[in-house]
């Protein structure tokens, strides 16, 4: 379980200007490694690191000093941080074509329903933030959450292929998670 950001965490936009270059590559780097890509969809498996940077960038881009804003965007952005014997997951749609994206956005609404982990004969079916889509037109990022309950967390941490999935029509793309991003994956988890 991460320990939320506090305001403590973040840094005034004068001072996160100075690192940012160097906090930027790093975190890309992080990136990297924590996405999973199928034909149409990419995941990134959240972690203190990635929203933190995600947090003190907005600050950054938008030269927010008021407290009350910043306070407003730790409540939001700590929601993306997985909780004990949780995964999280920022699911965006890569479909880099603008006149393809406007055709298939239509056709992908709901899609953030029919994401799957899968592993061993298991499945963890994705959490999804409501009121991110609708019925006839669906959000290009979706934030999940995959939940772990006792038995299917065990066999998670045993299980050497894992695949995130999504089982929609027209969409059925699956990915595996590598074996290094895996073991990070079971080291937060449990």
């Amino acid at each position: 379980m991460l320990a939320s950001i506090g305001r403590g965490d973040i840094l005034p936009p004068e001072k996160f200007k100075t690192i940012r270059e160097t906090e930027t590559k790093r975190i890309i780097q992080m990136k990297n490694r924590r996405r999973v890509s199928t034909k149409t969809f990419s995941f990134l498996f959240e972690n203190r690191d990635t929203v933190l940077n995600q947090i003190n960038e907005m600050i950054f881009i938008e030269d927010v000093h008021d407290e009350e804003e910043i306070s407003r965007l730790l409540e939001v952005y700590n929601e993306l941080l997985p909780q004990r014997h949780q995964l999280s997951v920022s699911m965006f749609i890569e479909i880099e074509d603008e006149k393809a994206l406007v055709r298939e956005l239509p056709k992908l609404a709901g899609i953030e329903r029919t994401v799957y982990l899968t592993f061993d004969g298991h499945e963890v079916h994705a959490a999804y933030e409501e009121g991110r889509s609708t019925d006839v037109l669906e959000s290009t990022v979706q934030y999940l959450k995959f939940n772990f309950n006792k038995e299917n967390l065990t066999q998670f941490l045993e299980a050497r292929n894992v695949y995130i999935e999504t089982r929609k029509e027209n969409y059925f793309q699956s990915a595996k998670i590598p074996e290094s991003l895996l073991e990070d994956l079971k080291r937060e988890v449990s």
